[in-house]
């Protein structure tokens, strides 16, 4: 009976030192997950400090490109209507050397008839 009582407590002892040893493993890996946690916590505020970051010089170039095609839009309608009254000029111009001439002509005609 002793010899029993004996063997129980050796495969008591047993168990329990097979369990202590799950245990130890268990929180060494749940040690190990914490630090990568935390590792991966810092990484992802990192990567979404970076991508803010990237969004913020985003933005500023956008509105640098909205304000220069302003710019642009602005300067073109100046020069189109520069170059409106350069063509409206040149017909008023032309329209009057056409009026003159045929006033000529007609002088000339008149000169010869008399």
């Amino acid at each position: 009976l002793r010899e029993e009582s004996a063997q129980s407590q050796e495969a008591a002892q047993n168990e329990l030192n097979s369990l202590q040893m799950l245990i130890g493993q268990h929180d060494e890996r749940l040690s190990t997950l914490q630090k990568e946690s935390v590792q991966y916590q810092k990484d992802a505020q990192s990567e979404l400090n970076n991508l803010q970051k990237l969004m913020d010089q985003h933005d500023e170039r956008l509105s640098t490109l909205r304000e220069e095609s302003a710019q642009y839009q602005e300067a073109t309608q100046k020069e189109r209507n520069s170059l409106q009254t350069l063509i409206d000029q040149h017909d008023d111009r032309l329209s009057t050397l056409q009026e003159e001439s045929v006033q000529y002509q007609q002088d000339a005609q008149s000169e010869l008839n008399n």
